[in-house]
């Protein structure tokens, strides 16, 4: 007899509790929506290695327009800061690595502007696009967005755009070496040495414009390089195969493309190492099992690829070893940028740690501790409203006993003003500093009325709270009117510490619970109800100080699965927040300086909200606070969740280039679902409505769009040949 039902019950909760558990630090796993990226500058330098520039596929730009415009703007860019020839001969203004669209546009500039250059291709001119398939359609995407570069490109195929660009090298005397891989890249005094097969070149910049098409992730196993040549990373023609036995190994949309390609003329069989096929567009992944149930393919899920021979290839699966017959193998297991070379010329990673990188963090951590320490240095007694500095948690406080009086009221009180006040006013003056900032950079109408509606609401809470409420509700009591923007429990005092002098005043009380209580019951959930989480992105202060200052920094959010599986802990805080709550209005009798109360005002108040988030913005994005440990986001998400109506649409024309997923400042994969045309709103994410994945897509796949709108029609199913119409 097996164990009773109630431990068969415990059984499987404790075995889900340990899963869960193992799940938040578990080993972080490659995503399509997040590829590394080197650590660049604003104006595309890279850090660390002056006058190398990053550009086009390996420095995040995507499309074979936007390509083109960004070598033109960088080699506009260099020309300005070179101004005259270099008298040395045989030193080169500039050397381009990379021919593809990013490098033909650096390259026909440069010619332009008179600079002498030269252009070193590893493999041939435009191999991102050569290695599509033939008779790819490729469309001149984004329509809106003007070719800057005077290379041509317009709606073609793939065989019209190179065959123009060859013919653009030839007539414009171009220098352009294909097939010369470049080995190194050195700084030199005022210059760089680029190392290649064809030898030295010495040049006063260079422009890095590498795709990864050229650098296929190969699976490392026995029998890959001796049976080289029947193993292919790329499909370019599906008419050469037929009647032959192949096997496509991955699990992405190139695997699949290439599957359904060569199903009606071969024997194929799929493996990946995927359990669920989730990284796919749901049209391949819907075609791929129709083929299967067709008898037309054979899919093979949690499997390896062990080995290659000369006709078999051996693969390991759940039910364990299989040698399958093999004419030919597709290893589709996507491309990666060559990090190796790109670490050994001195280029580092966005993320990547460092000795000089821990430095800075402590410093920050510094810097922001003893801010917000300072600005607690001399606190209000919540029972009488009167100034006690013996329960300050600033170090100064420990020293008290033997500087003189005046010297610490100097230090805490400058000008006769408390810190809150000078510190509430160096957030107010940062926030409108950087929001006029991040205003230009996103230059959208959304956007700017986004970024003024945050600067309104900090500029003029700070107003009221020190110039309009003092005279009302007295220079001790002033400081509730942050309570009538803030909803508890993100402003945690609102129904708290009515003692002392405002025994006096009896309706104070009232008038600030009561606001708090209609915040928090009535206008929270109507705004969740049509705005979803735009509080953490229109209105709140410690969300818009994220959105300004933190802007900067929004690519640098904790991504990927396990990055999300800690979001919870912002219900645990808001738990945390509601028995505080109870406990002083039940066992304390309203009086809330209580130990549960404390803690939270330590651990929430203190570390979570102002000192660890703020110091973490330039090494984790702005939205560390909002996004894990706030509790009326925790509560604004539960609403949303339950009854929100807004929600962001996408339509058919994702391309997978990540920038969507990479400026979400949450860590939503927003490309997950652009590319398989599902909505997404806080019901399946926790997405705050800023609308930046929107003004970064160039193809303009994502929309805000409201539940209760008709459901757009469903995408059509791609026709089974390969030649499919591509925005690139």
């Amino acid at each position: 007899m097996g164990p009773p039902p109630q431990s068969k019950t415990l059984g499987a909760l404790w075995r889900k509790a340990a899963g869960w558990a193992r799940a938040l630090v578990a080993k972080k796993m490659p995503e399509p929506s997040y590829p590394p990226l080197p650590l660049l500058r604003e104006d595309g330098q890279a850090v660390g290695v002056p006058g190398l520039y990053v550009l086009g596929e390996v420095g995040g730009t995507p499309l074979i327009k936007l390509g083109l415009n960004h070598g033109h703007r960088v080699v506009d860019r260099i020309a300005d800061e070179l101004g005259k020839p270099p008298a040395d001969p045989e030193l080169y203004d500039l050397i381009i690595v990379g021919a593809g669209a990013a490098g033909l546009g650096a390259s026909a500039r440069a010619k332009e502007r008179g600079l002498r250059s030269v252009t070193l291709e590893a493999n041939e001119l435009g191999q991102t696009v050569s290695s599509m398939t033939k008779g790819k359609l490729l469309l001149a995407e984004p329509k809106d967005v003007p070719l800057q570069s005077s290379v041509w490109f317009d709606e073609c195929r793939r065989e019209e755009l190179l065959a123009r660009w060859r013919t653009t090298v030839q007539e414009r005397g171009l220098d352009v070496r294909e097939r010369t891989k470049v080995t190194g890249i050195v700084r030199k005094g005022e210059g760089l040495v680029v190392e290649s097969q064809g030898g030295s070149f010495r040049a006063r910049r260079v422009v890095l414009a590498i795709g990864k098409a050229g650098n296929p992730r190969k699976a490392g196993i026995p029998g890959e390089r001796e049976h080289g040549k029947k193993v292919s990373h790329l499909l370019s023609d599906p008419d050469e195969f037929r009647g032959r036995r192949i096997l496509v190994y991955g699990g992405g949309d190139v695997a699949l493309e290439a599957a359904l390609a060569l199903c009606e003329r071969n024997s194929v069989t799929l493996a990946t190492i995927d359990k669920e096929l989730t990284f796919p567009k749901k049209r391949n992944i819907d075609a791929l099992r129709a083929k299967e149930r067709e008898g037309k393919m054979r899919v093979l899920m949690a499997t390896r690829l062990k080995s290659v021979e000369a006709d078999a290839v051996e693969v390991e699966g759940p039910s364990g070893a299989e040698r399958i017959p093999n004419d030919h193998l597709f290893e589709m297991i996507g491309a990666e940028l060559p990090l190796p070379f790109l670490k050994k010329i001195g280029l580092r990673l966005e993320g990547e740690w460092s000795a000089a990188r821990y430095a800075f963090l402590a410093l920050c951590f510094a810097v922001v501790y003893l801010l917000y320490a300072w600005k607690s240095a001399f606190p209000l007694n919540p029972a009488t409203g009167e100034y006690k500095p013996e329960l300050a948690t600033f170090p100064l406080n420990h020293l008290y006993p033997t500087l003189p009086r005046e010297l610490v009221v100097n230090l805490v009180r400058p000008l006769g003003m408390d810190p809150g006040f000078w510190y509430s006013a160096l957030f107010t003056v940062v926030l409108l500093g950087f929001g006029l900032w991040a205003a230009k950079r996103w230059r959208s109408t959304h956007q700017r009325l986004r970024y003024a509606s945050l600067v309104f609401f900090q500029v003029a809470f700070f107003l009221v709270v020190n110039l309009a409420a003092p005279p009302i509700f007295g220079d001790d009591q002033a400081w509730r009117c942050w309570g009538l923007y803030q909803p508890w429990p993100l402003f945690n005092h609102t129904f708290y510490w009515f003692q002392g002098s405002v025994r006096d005043w009896p309706w104070t009380s009232w008038f600030f619970a009561g606001f708090g209580a209609l915040l928090v019951l009535a206008f929270m959930p109507l705004l969740a109800r049509y705005q979803g989480k735009r509080f953490c992105s229109w209105i709140c202060g410690c969300g818009g100080l994220a959105e300004t200052l933190g802007d900067r920094w929004r690519h640098l959010s904790p991504k990927g699965q396990r990055s999300r599986r800690w979001e919870f802990q912002g219900v645990v805080v808001l738990v945390w927040a509601a028995l505080a709550l109870a406990a002083t209005f039940t066992v304390y009798g309203g009086n809330a300086w209580h130990p549960l109360q404390r803690a939270y005002s330590t651990v929430v108040d203190f570390w979570l909200v102002a000192v660890i988030p703020v110091a973490l913005y330039p090494f984790f994005g702005g939205k560390v606070w909002c996004r894990y440990w706030c509790p009326l986001a925790a509560y604004n998400q539960l609403l949303s969740r339950w009854f929100g109506r807004l929600r962001i649409g996408a339509n058919d024309k994702c391309i997978n280039c990540t920038l969507c997923s990479r400026h979400c400042q949450v860590g939503v994969d927003v490309m997950s679902f652009a590319k398989n045309q599902v909505s997404f709103d806080n019901g399946n994410s926790s997405c705050i409505q800023c609308g930046i994945c929107i003004e970064v897509c160039p193809m303009k796949v994502l929309s805000f769009e409201s539940a209760s709108a008709a459901p757009k029609p469903a995408a059509k199913e791609p026709a089974p040949e390969p030649k499919v119409k591509v925005a690139v």
